[in-house]
């Protein structure tokens, strides 16, 4: 008798955790392509991580401007308000227990909005923490809500982190910490960007949301404001840029001078740029600026120090050891948000005001500071983890018996 396909959804609120849920999905193909059945629900913005890889999208989106902030700003809330927040979410209910009976295993990646979803589906679901740690103060770590519904209706929960471990212990939640899926697949590929070993580099992470193109621009002029006079070769800024950045747009900026002041284009690269370097800049004064696509983890290993305006791409460096400088936008990732994640990063990187001289000036002091890198990068590889958890979930996951 031929075995039913085990019909599996995915429910995820952010880009990140669309990405992490993407990881497990990649682990489950490669041990069977015919056991499962996936769907997925991304709950916040458009899903295009599950679409590049061909999975089936169901349910209600939220397309809000806060891109699923709001909780972290009055004004992003009053916009959200303003573009149909209520009905928005009513909708996601009414979707969420539409779904009963339909899926043998729900898998949801994110908090309590994910949390929530699959409680109210009324399917076994396992539930993927990659939002919430210990680490963070009680208002943004777990609520007592959170584990009572993990406690209550989730089969299994997998922490981000060892210190979480205790904490859902205490709490009777069912738990099993397997490493950070977040820190999978950063091996890179090799790529040096054919630059000398003794080369100084600064990543750069402008993040991938709407204002990506904006937080880059500002970070060229930070990178302006480097004094190249402390260093013996000029420092080179190694932008980790989104597949979607209009690198067109940075170029018109720099060449127009309305963007930031002093840099000149030296290469703009056409379809196949040679090391995934899509655009060269160069200042008078020392140093280049270049743009990469497709290598971002590559990007992070031949990174020093990292500055970044990025979610995910943030966590992913300090987890690899790399000291992070951040810095509020002007965009969803404002005072509050940069002041949440730091409660979270600790000592694994320094928060610094958004003035292209403060950014510039934290950067080359830490460079400096040999000593503070090797304390700020053990922070974040304690705080990040290990990888191999999106192999050991997708393990789990066929595991399980509806």
């Amino acid at each position: 008798m031929k075995r039913a396909r085990k019909k599996i959804l995915f429910i995820s609120n952010g880009h990140g955790e669309d990405s992490i849920a993407v990881k497990v999905i990649e682990r489950l193909y490669e041990m069977t392509t015919t056991a499962v059945d996936i769907h997925a629900w991304p709950m916040v913005g458009d899903g295009r991580a599950y679409r590049e890889l061909g999975i089936p999208l169901i349910g209600s989106l939220n397309l809000l401007p806060s891109c699923g902030f709001a909780t972290l700003s009055l004004k992003l809330m009053l916009r959200d308000l303003k573009a149909g927040w209520i009905a928005t979410h009513y909708r996601q209910v009414k979707a969420a227990r539409s779904l009963r009976g339909k899926y043998d295993l729900v898998a949801a990646v994110g908090d309590i909005v994910v949390i929530a979803a699959a409680v109210l589906a009324r399917s076994p679901f396992f539930f993927i923490g990659c939002a919430k740690s210990s680490y963070y103060s009680f208002r943004h770590g777990y609520t007592g809500l959170e584990k009572y519904l993990l406690r209550k209706y989730c089969s299994l929960t997998f922490p981000r982190d060892r210190l979480t471990v205790a904490e859902l212990n205490q709490a009777r939640v069912k738990n099993r910490y397997v490493g950070n899926p977040m820190m999978d697949d950063l091996e890179g590929r090799g790529n040096g960007f054919g630059l000398p070993r003794e080369r100084t580099v600064i990543g750069f992470l402008p993040g991938s949301r709407t204002d990506a193109a904006e937080n880059a621009l500002h970070m060229l002029e930070a990178a302006a404001a480097v004094d190249q006079t402390r260093f013996h070769t000029p420092l080179l800024f190694l932008f980790a840029a989104a597949n979607d950045l209009d690198i067109s747009l940075i170029s018109r900026r720099v060449a127009d001078r309305s963007g930031p002041d002093g840099w000149e284009i030296d290469e703009f690269a056409g379809k196949n740029p040679a090391h995934g370097i899509v655009l060269k800049l160069t200042h008078p004064p020392g140093g280049e600026a270049w743009f990469v696509k497709g290598h971002f983890a590559d990007v992070l290993r031949r990174s020093s120090v990292v500055v970044g305006t990025a979610g995910t791409a943030n966590e992913q460096a300090v987890g690899l050891g790399k000291p992070l400088i951040t810095f509020p936008t002007k965009g969803v990732m404002g005072k509050r948000y940069v002041k949440m994640k730091m409660q979270f990063f600790g000592p694994a990187a320094i928060e610094v005001s958004a003035g292209p001289q403060c950014i510039a000036r934290a950067v080359v002091d830490l460079l400096a500071d040999k000593e503070r890198q090797k304390r700020m990068a053990a922070a974040g590889c304690e705080r990040m983890g290990q990888p191999g958890a999106s192999k050991a979930i997708a393990g789990e996951i066929l595991l399980k018996r509806s």
